[in-house]
């Protein structure tokens, strides 16, 4: 890739930290756990859960070394101290895979991570968009600001890291992996050039591109070959073309999942107090919502600018009933205000639920109350289940010793559906093959694949429930 790329490569490794740019999964490399400190000065709407996030650290931990929380309540201007871990090289043993059971069709249990591999040796392809030329090497403290302004190129390094511990783990089965890296730029020029590269139809699969126009252009490109594409992290619209794998399940499944879950409630409570808030996006989901409930009361932002009259509420809003307020909304300021306005109207003789068809990444922002959503019992689909306990104590520990800190939600889902596509193929040979085997399930992700147009797409989808500052996966027949 030429010594100026290597170079570059290099160095992000060393910054980010991330172990190196091997192709060989075969090289351990090994470290001790040192812990440093940091002081954080709470604002004004934080929770130990959005502080967590913002420096992914376990809550438990961050309690640990902060005697003077009680209860998990933080106030404004406490300082807290939050643990970094720091890495030494020497020798450790990486700790058993996360891995859980799998079911076939049949309902037998099946691990694929038990079972022998049936091919042994695997090539992969990686796609995506590291932007190396566009980072200045010459000044190290100017690559570190530069770096904190690429979202694309940081969340690729987050989900290449995820994915060479993946690697490291097949070979622990007897699986070879030879992984290939590509540099896309974010540019379909680059993604023209990749797919005229001679090796490019010979892989058993590609993960990759991130961006949907990226993978359209590769998949419409590599038209007449038969090697499986990836698409990793999008759950907007892609061609599902020959081969193409959708591993997110798109809106309209979410979606779905909800509806099924009303019809559930309806049975149990089949005169609810309804209000749906909506904006011109989501009249699709108000109709349909209309079907189940056709006398909900309506509330479109549009018409009000975005805000939600407390008066309006308070008087719609019950206390013989059940109220179910339906949040169809991605607009920040009215999910904000909304979950504060209807958490304040909760009483001990009126209880709110509060729901939506689709979440989507507006709700990890800081200004939306955990403490709020888990009073409103908060209920929506999701593609992952954002748990953080002891089923990632094992991976926690292997990023401690590698990188120097704990696994972001982008590089738990890269060694998750890595993995997945390793043990399918070498279970079945050849990816496609695999469809069969019915869900395999992960600490935070499942994969259960059906067919759609000329492709597959992912149909497993989690249906997640807040209540005080946890949440958990509720059945859809609850």
């Amino acid at each position: 890739m030429g010594m100026m790329k290597f170079l570059r490569f290099l160095l992000l490794f060393i910054l980010i930290p991330i172990f190196g740019l091997s192709q060989n999964p075969d090289i351990e490399i090994e470290s001790d756990i040192n812990i440093k400190f940091i002081e954080h000065n709470v604002k004004r709407k934080q929770t130990l859960f959005t502080i967590s996030n913002l420096y992914n650290v376990p809550i438990d931990l961050i309690k640990k070394y902060n005697p003077q929380i009680k209860e998990d309540k933080i106030s404004k201007r406490m300082v807290l101290k939050i643990p970094f871990i720091t890495s030494k090289e020497t020798e450790k043993i990486i700790k058993k895979t996360l891995i859980k059971p799998v079911s076939n069709p049949k309902n037998n249990e099946l691990n694929l991570f038990d079972s022998v591999p049936n091919k042994k040796n695997i090539s992969l392809a990686f796609i995506a968009p590291f932007n190396l030329d566009k980072i200045d090497i010459d000044s190290i403290e100017n690559t570190k600001k530069y770096l904190e302004k690429l979202n694309l190129s940081t969340l690729s390094l987050d989900f290449y890291s995820g994915t060479l511990i993946a690697l490291e783990k097949a070979t622990k089965i007897g699986v070879k992996i030879q992984i290939d890296t590509y540099d896309n730029k974010n540019s379909l020029d680059e993604i023209d050039i990749i797919s005229r590269s001679k090796k490019i139809k010979d892989y058993d699969f590609i993960l990759g591109p991130f961006i949907p126009r990226n993978i359209n252009r590769l998949s419409s490109n590599l038209s007449d070959s038969k090697a499986p594409i990836i698409s990793p992290l999008t759950s907007k619209e892609i061609e599902l073309n020959k081969n193409v794998f959708q591993s997110i399940p798109d809106v309209e499944s979410q979606r779905n999942l909800i509806y099924s879950h009303l019809d559930t409630l309806i049975q149990k409570d089949p005169d609810p107090c309804v209000m749906i808030i909506y904006d011109n996006k989501t009249e699709h989901v108000k109709e349909k919502l209309l079907k189940k409930f056709p006398y909900a009361e309506l509330i479109d932002t549009d018409l009000t600018n975005g805000l939600i009259d407390p008066e309006i509420t308070d008087s719609l809003l019950v206390e013989t009933k059940n109220n179910l307020v339906f949040l169809e909304s991605q607009n920040l300021n009215v999910i904000t205000s909304a979950s504060s306005l209807f958490n304040s109207q909760i009483s001990k003789d009126r209880n709110i639920k509060m729901l939506t068809s689709y979440r989507s990444e507006v709700y990890e922002n800081e200004n939306i109350s955990y403490q709020h959503l888990g009073n409103l019992k908060f209920t929506y689909p999701s593609y992952f289940l954002p748990k953080y306990d002891e089923g990632l104590d094992d991976l926690n520990s292997i990023f401690y010793e590698k990188f120097g800190k704990l696994p972001s939600k982008i590089s738990i889902r890269a060694y998750e559906i890595t993995l997945d596509l390793i043990l399918r193929t070498s279970y079945r040979k050849k990816l496609i093959k695999s469809i069969d085997l019915g869900e395999t399930r992960y600490s935070q992700n499942r994969f259960k694949y059906r067919k759609k147009d000329n492709g597959f797409i992912n149909e497993s989808v989690f249906l997640i429930q807040h209540e005080d500052l946890d949440l958990f996966e509720i059945s859809s027949d609850n």
